[in-house]
């Protein structure tokens, strides 16, 4: 790790109210660091003492069922702050956060961050705001659960991937980034196996194609009348 000046937190949209005397205090407590693809952040139980922000790559944020299974509650982009719960309780981590591609974080001193939100009630309100868009996030990921079957869910969260992620290809519109079938499962809480052959299913109906790992909706009427 080295010292977090590469970091350019002013660059964050969190922090874009703070002054140059802030941000200088900030990093000079936070450190950068680069982590392979699939190694974990944080695991249940470590010490909540740090908050990270994501520079590049992808990360993953989740918790294993009662069935051991790993449930995505969110995939973060870069950009996002994470591991924000320290601030709130003085508890251990109870999610896992896994770097799904390369990635490059920032990791900021519980405390240093504290006293910044303290000083900054931009920041606590951005960060309040955050935590509110997570949550709601997660209550929608319960009542598709709870209320739809496999297939309507994999169809949601095809639609949901192509708003946010989406790029205008021929024939369709292709999901920006790169899922596995895992990946995927674990965002709508079902099996490798079962999402595998949903996505075939949907693939040979002529709704979505797949190629080099990239997914293609090319019938979203279809997938938005799944109920």
């Amino acid at each position: 790790m080295s010292n977090c000046e590469i970091c350019y937190l002013g660059q964050y949209e969190l922090f874009k109210d703070l002054n140059e005397d802030e941000l200088d205090m900030l990093g000079r407590g936070s450190q950068s660091t680069i982590i392979p693809k699939r190694e974990y952040i944080f695991t249940p139980d470590e010490p909540s003492n740090q908050v990270y922000m994501l520079k590049s790559g992808r990360v993953r944020i989740s918790r294993l069922s009662e069935t051991g299974k790993h449930f995505t509650l969110v995939i973060l982009e870069p950009g996002d702050v994470f591991g924000e719960n320290a601030l709130f309780a003085d508890e251990p981590r109870r999610n896992f956060a896994e770097v799904l591609d390369d990635a490059q974080i920032c990791v900021i001193d519980k405390k240093d961050f504290e006293k910044i939100a303290l000083r900054n009630p931009s920041v606590s309100l951005k960060l309040a705001q955050i935590v509110e868009h997570r949550l709601s996030e997660a209550q929608e990921q319960i009542e598709h659960l709870v209320f739809y079957d496999v297939q309507t869910r994999l169809a949601r969260l095809l639609l949901k991937l192509a708003d946010v992620h989406g790029e205008r290809v021929d024939g369709g519109v292709q999901v920006g980034i790169k899922l596995t079938h895992e990946d995927i499962a674990s965002l709508i809480g079902s099996t490798r196996e079962t999402t595998s052959k949903i996505l075939n299913e949907f693939k040979a109906n002529g709704w979505i194609d797949v190629k080099k790992r990239h997914i293609i909706l090319l019938d979203q009427k279809v997938l938005a009348e799944m109920k």
